[in-house]
């Protein structure tokens, strides 16, 4: 059994997966080592309540990028979705909600039931908006430059970027309003309505943050700004669950003949020289390669594996510095039936129940899940987005029966005045509460449940403090700001280690992009070209 390859990946995510497929089809060695029992990270479906299958973690892929899809040949693999009907149903309260999503048309007459004024002003405020989406999914394909560094290389690449994006003209300005202002101020623009700011407004974002904050207006655009309408594109449901995304990329990825072992939790990564020689993992297994991929959070890489000795101290600094609190939660619940919204129109979708929810219905409901959870508590109504897969697909759950995913806000990694030990069960009633007001009697149809909070997540995937997009998303953390300056182009201090976990350009999201972008570098790197695609 080799133990020397051109290129080791440390963590099968879908980051790593998606690098580790792009590097083999460029013809190098490649193995992945894993730490859970099986591929996937994030992006994984199990069995966790007998007969119920869930997306344990993220649940939705709209940032899954098409070009991955493409590239990957992941139908070919097996990746599907539904094509049903998935705009998100919003319930305000028993006998009002909204349906957000499709055409113009749709949505003005969506919004008018709210404010006429605001149906009159979509069309612009979505015309206002396409170009800067338009731009920031240009970029999420780029590595990122950097700004400051002095050599040539440097220099022209920067030089090539600013280029590149000369024709970036008002969508520049118009990104700096998203990065700096607050999604209440940035929507007060366009609409009057609490109802429908709220509807654009909603996004958790793995970060305590509200919708008063400064700087939240960008992660509303962030959430919706997936920019995927080709014909490889991938959204919606998954069918299987977002554990297809995943199974998909690892078959691409042994059809490549790259080598994936599981149960293989490395715990140093050496180096000699400063460039990387081996990783070690905690059996004593030590595999040898030029080139180490981290797909892991940069504090993971650099704080753990790495010995700090190996590396600057002003990037040890920066990393330590890195913003991870996480402040959202998943609940997943296995249900005798789906909820059944009192506003919820059958007629208008054609099915029983809606696959999609959010709860959020206006501003003020942000604004408080936000205020409660600031002090280290949590929201006794938190904002949530739910999905209900088996609505479209019943093979998830038992004959009849139905799971219910829910990922939202706000907790606290660590509570100030009490212990999540007292405080769990309190939280769940409050989350099951605030389903029983827009869906009268769904707890008495709970069969069971499992409550990921922000430090059950850091347990199980290894991100620090539970940040489900392995860092904030803030204006101080992207681009070539993420994770740390100067090392935002996927390499590191030492030669031949790279980094492609989602703390790395563009971020969170079940998106392949980091992995993507990082293949790039690397082959660059090694003077090889990438595979050529269709």
């Amino acid at each position: 059994m080799s133990k020397v390859f051109d290129a080791i990946v440390v963590g099968a995510g879908n980051n790593g997966l998606a690098c580790s497929c792009y590097l083999a089809k460029a013809g190098l060695k490649v193995l992945v080592l894993e730490r859970r029992h099986l591929v996937g990270g994030a992006a994984v479906s199990e069995e966790i309540i007998p007969g119920f299958t869930f997306s344990v973690f993220s649940y939705v892929a709209a940032q899954l990028h098409p070009k991955v899809v493409s590239d990957l040949e992941l139908k070919k693999y097996g990746l599907r979705s539904f094509k049903a009907d998935y705009r998100i149903f919003r319930p305000v309260d028993q006998k009002r909600s909204m349906m957000v999503g499709g055409d113009i048309g749709q949505m003005q007459a969506v919004l008018s039931r709210f404010s006429k004024a605001d149906a009159a002003r979509y069309p612009e405020f979505r015309k206002y908006l396409s170009g800067v989406s338009e731009f920031v999914h240009d970029l999420k394909l780029q590595t990122p430059v950097d700004l400051v560094a002095g050599s040539i290389g440097s220099r022209l690449k920067t030089a090539g970027f600013l280029w590149e994006h000369r024709n970036v003209g008002e969508n520049f300005y118009k990104l700096i309003d998203l990065f700096t202002q607050s999604s209440d101020e940035y929507l007060s623009r366009w609409f009057e309505s609490s109802e429908v700011k709220a509807a654009f407004a909603f996004a958790v974002g793995g970060s305590l943050i509200g919708p008063k904050s400064p700087g939240s207006a960008w992660l509303a655009l962030h959430g919706g700004s997936t920019g995927h309408a080709d014909e490889d594109a991938i959204s919606g449901q998954i069918v299987g669950g977002m554990g297809s995304i995943t199974k998909a990329m690892a078959r691409c990825a042994e059809d490549h003949g790259v080598e994936i072992r599981l149960n293989s939790d490395v715990t140093q990564i050496q180096t000699r020289n400063g460039r990387v020689h081996s990783v070690v993992t905690s059996g004593g297994d030590e595999f040898t390669a030029g080139t180490v991929v981290g797909n892991l959070n940069a504090k993971v890489l650099f704080g753990k594996l790495v010995a700090t000795s190996d590396l600057p101290s002003e990037f040890v600094s920066d990393i330590a510095q890195f913003k991870t609190n996480g402040a959202a939660f998943k609940l997943n619940i296995a249900c005798e039936r789906a909820p059944q919204f009192s506003s919820f129109n059958k007629q208008e979708t054609g099915l029983d129940s809606p696959p999609i929810v959010q709860i959020a219905p206006d501003m003020g409901y942000l604004e408080q899940a936000y205020e409660e959870a600031k002090p280290g508590w949590y929201s006794s109504r938190p904002s949530m987005i739910m999905t209900i897969p088996t609505v479209l697909e019943p093979s998830l759950a038992p004959k009849g029966k139905h799971i219910v995913q829910i990922y939202g806000g706000h907790t606290s990694y660590e509570l100030t005045n009490g212990s999540w030990g007292q405080e769990r069960p309190r939280f769940l009633k409050s989350v099951l509460n605030t389903i029983d007001e827009l869906a009268p009697g769904f707890s008495d149809g709970v069969i069971d449940t499992q409550l990921l909070l922000p430090k059950d997540i850091e347990e199980q995937l290894n991100i620090p403090n539970g940040h489900i997009n392995h860092g904030d998303m803030s204006l101080d953390q992207m681009f070539f700001m993420r994770p740390v300056p100067h090392y935002s182009d996927y390499r590191s201090p030492i030669r031949g280690l790279y980094q492609c976990g989602a703390s790395c350009h563009p971020g969170g999201g079940v998106s392949g992009v980091p992995g993507h972008n990082a293949s790039r570098e690397i082959l660059k790197d090694l003077g090889k070209r990438p595979a050529r695609t269709a």
